[in-house]
């Protein structure tokens, strides 16, 4: 049984699979909320957004884009003290925030299938580290690529490709799951495979899956993710 799983382990298109963080793997829409209402209250942006529907409608895969939209002005010193907001509040509200149902169990069976994982996110990468450690579940992730390892974040593919240079398999050999459109993007232009998930950060857009539609292929649970990955 073990050499037949060997042999498919080997043969199989897919070997690595890439995941965006929040809205994929983390379920943290409410978090990230009080986030950028904290940069509002301490006078780094002019936006306060009073519920998720509003925050989801301004929300953008690109940070500093948001922060611009936000009426931020992206400089040095400005990301500095974003980043230093970031640690503060996400270390506050860090046990408020849970994986999708579902997530832990994907994470366990890819990795004993003999997939190599990896994280491409738009957030910072040891916070992301320091979860998955919470979780146990650090030891299933190959590689995490956050916004300090690129210097164009998403829909840039550079942290794409650096993922998967870590990975060291070719983009026709991996499949990116994300949830916005800039993930959509960033994946079409590494030449990467890509499943959109419908349950992430757009699920109070109407528009979600016009935003979506250039995915190759759209799925509305965590549990389709396997079987989608297993038949790429």
């Amino acid at each position: 049984m073990l050499k037949k799983l060997r042999t498919w382990i080997f043969r199989k298109k897919t070997k690595a699979v890439i995941f965006d963080y929040d809205g994929v793997l983390n379920d943290s829409l409410d978090i990230i909320r009080q986030l950028y209402n904290e940069f509002y209250a301490r006078g780094v942006t002019k936006l306060y957004f009073k519920d998720n529907q509003e925050f989801s409608d301004f929300f953008e895969g690109d940070m500093w884009k948001n922060m611009r939209s936000a009426g931020m002005e992206v400089t040095q010193e400005n990301k500095d003290k974003c980043n230093t907001i970031i640690k503060e509040v996400l270390h506050k509200l860090d046990p408020d925030v849970k994986l999708y149902p579902g997530v832990n169990y994907l994470l366990l069976k890819l990795c004993a299938h003999g997939y190599k994982i990896g994280i491409v996110s738009n957030g910072n990468r040891e916070i992301i580290k320091s979860k998955l450690r919470q979780y146990g579940l650090d030891f299933t992730i190959d590689s995490i690529i956050g916004y300090e390892q690129v210097k164009n974040p998403k829909p840039s593919p550079e942290g794409l490709q650096k993922c998967l240079e870590e990975l060291k398999v070719k983009p026709r050999e991996a499949v990116y799951v994300g949830d916005m459109e800039s993930d959509v993007q960033a994946a079409k232009a590494a030449k990467v495979k890509i499943i959109a998930v419908t349950y992430g950060y757009l699920k109070l857009k109407k528009d979600m899956r016009e935003q979506l539609r250039k995915a190759d292929v759209m799925v509305d649970t965590v549990d389709d993710i396997y079987e989608n990955v297993k038949n790429g």
